[in-house]
This record gives structure tokens, C-alpha cells and sequence, in this order.
């Protein structure tokens, strides 16, 4: 597919923003990243009215460590993931499905979502009050709303989704924020739905890097291999008297004891990330 030409039927229909987010989801996955990745912070098109620009390499980088095409490579194949596990588990596509990104930081998997589904369609929370900031700066079409560190509901009222996924947030979270969280998003998901979130494996703590976080390695293995569960938090102030956000591992069999009201589905893993699981989920 000539992405020259892409460009140039989005540039025809750059007056008409719901033409454009339906030309969006006619293109193979990979392609809706690219296009949008070069929607860069100072593209002054016409584009620029309707779709979302793309957050700075600093950004991306201080969010994720990474940027550019390595970053869309590694958020298309978690995308790729979610859509082909949704159908293998629900029997439905991502069409037309309500979804919601649970931490959704800048924004840049919500972008991805155009593929499936309609911007009215979408919805991205995230309890840091600057990442929604720069979602809206960035122009990132859907519902956005900042959400509780320990929420016990979700922002969006009573609204039931298809499907919820968290990637790279509960790999973060301490056991108790882990837990209302789940909660919050157990009232929120649909009979039917998909919850896909990411977690960490032991092996993690293997490969951590301490110059972002000391840990005691030895100690976290430990915890994992005897609960199932490790947090090590990060220097940061208390919520209600719980340093909410660090580094986490936990076990399939501690999600299948703890979690109340979720029954594990399956995995699936990747190469090119191997220190995040994806996990599915289904409401019981």
C-alpha cells in the first residue's frame, strides 16, 4: 500500500474529521501508527485540525524509554495482541467496540484504536492529570478524564465496555492499588467483555535496572516465589498512606486467588518485549 497515496486521500478529506477517522480504519494496523507517527508537534497541515499530533521523543521516551519506530513497533504488536485475542476469546472483532486505556499516558495505544473503532467509541483515564493534559494537547480524539490513584469507580459513569486493557500499569502498581483497580474496572466492563493488562514475570527483577529504582533482587524473587506478588515502591508520596506506584511482579495464580470476580482466559508474549505478559480476562 502507497502511503503517499494515503496521505494525499486524507489531505482531500482533511475539511471532514469523521471521513478521515473512517479512512483510518480501512488501512492495516502498521500503517495507521506510521501516518500518525508523522503527525509530529510542529506538522501545520490540514490534518492537523482533526487528527492527533504526536507527543515529543522526550515525551515518549520519559513515559516508555523509548521512541519513534522502535516504540510503534513494540505498541502495534501489543495492539495486534489485544485484537486477536478479543475475537479468539468473545467471538466478536474490535469493531465498532466500546474500549476503554486504563492508563493511558500520552496516549499513544488510544491513537492505535482508530483502526477499530469510532473516536466516540474510546475512552483513556490515567490518575496523573498531565498525561490527560497532553492527550488534549496533542488533539487526541475521544473521551479522556483523569482517574483516582485508588479509585473505586471509573470516571465515565455507568458506562460498560467491550474491552479494557492496561499495558505497562499493573507491572507498576502496589497490591493494593492493583486490587481497587480491578474492582473499579470489574464494575465497569461488560458481561461479556475482555480485560487485557500486562504483568511481569520474576525473571524481571533479574534484568531491572537500579539506576532508576534500587531494589533488593533477592528479597523480590522471593516475594514472588512465595506470594506470587513483589513491589518495590518508587520515592514517591503516599495516597491514603500507600506509595501507590513502583516496580511489580505477580503470578497467573496470585491474579486467579486475589482478584475477585475475574477468571483468567490466557496469555500471550512476545518476543521483543518478553518482561510484559499480556494477560486476558473475563468478568465471572
Amino acid at each position: 500500500m502507497d502511503r503517499e497515496l494515503v496521505r494525499k486521500e486524507l489531505d482531500a478529506n482533511s475539511h471532514d474529521g469523521s471521513r478521515l477517522y473512517q479512512i483510518l480504519r480501512q488501512l492495516p494496523l502498521d500503517l495507521v501508527g506510521d501516518l500518525l507517527l508523522n503527525l509530529g508537534p510542529d506538522y501545520e497541515g490540514p490534518l492537523r485540525r482533526h487528527l492527533p499530533r504526536m507527543a515529543s521523543d522526550e515525551i515518549q521516551r520519559n513515559w516508555t524509554g523509548t521512541s519513534g519506530y522502535h516504540l510503534l513497533q513494540q505498541s502495534c504488536a501489543f495492539v495486534r495482541s489485544i485484537e486477536n485475542n478479543y475475537r479468539n476469546f468473545s467471538g466478536r472483532s474490535l469493531q465498532d467496540a466500546t474500549i476503554l486505556d486504563y492508563g493511558c499516558g500520552w496516549g499513544r495505544l488510544m491513537r492505535l484504536m482508530y483502526k477499530y473503532t469510532d473516536p466516540s467509541n474510546l475512552y483513556g483515564c490515567d490518575p496523573w492529570d498531565r498525561s490527560i493534559e497532553i492527550c488534549r494537547e496533542s488533539g487526541v480524539a475521544g473521551h479522556l478524564a483523569v482517574s483516582d490513584y485508588l479509585p473505586s469507580t471509573l470516571p465515565f459513569g455507568d458506562l460498560k465496555f467491550d474491552l479494557i486493557y492496561a499495558f505497562s500499569v499493573f507491572t507498576h502498581l502496589s497490591e493494593r492499588a492493583a486490587a481497587t483497580a480491578m474492582s473499579a474496572c470489574r464494575k465497569a466492563i461488560s458481561s461479556d467483555g475482555i480485560m487485557a493488562l500486562t504483568i511481569r514475570p520474576p525473571a524481571y527483577w533479574h534484568a531491572h535496572q537500579d539506576s532508576q529504582n534500587v531494589v533488593d533482587r533477592h528479597q523480590m524473587l522471593r516475594d514472588h516465589d512465595t506470594r506470587g506478588f513483589a513491589f518495590t515502591p518508587h520515592p514517591r508520596p503516599a495516597v491514603d498512606g500507600d506509595v501507590t506506584y513502583g516496580d511489580t511482579s505477580m503470578s497467573l495464580d496470585y491474579i486467579e486467588r486475589n482478584w475477585l470476580g475475574w477468571s483468567v482466559l490466557g496469555v500471550d508474549w512476545q518476543l521483543h518485549d518478553p518482561y510484559q505478559t499480556v494477560v486476558f480476562l473475563r468478568p465471572d
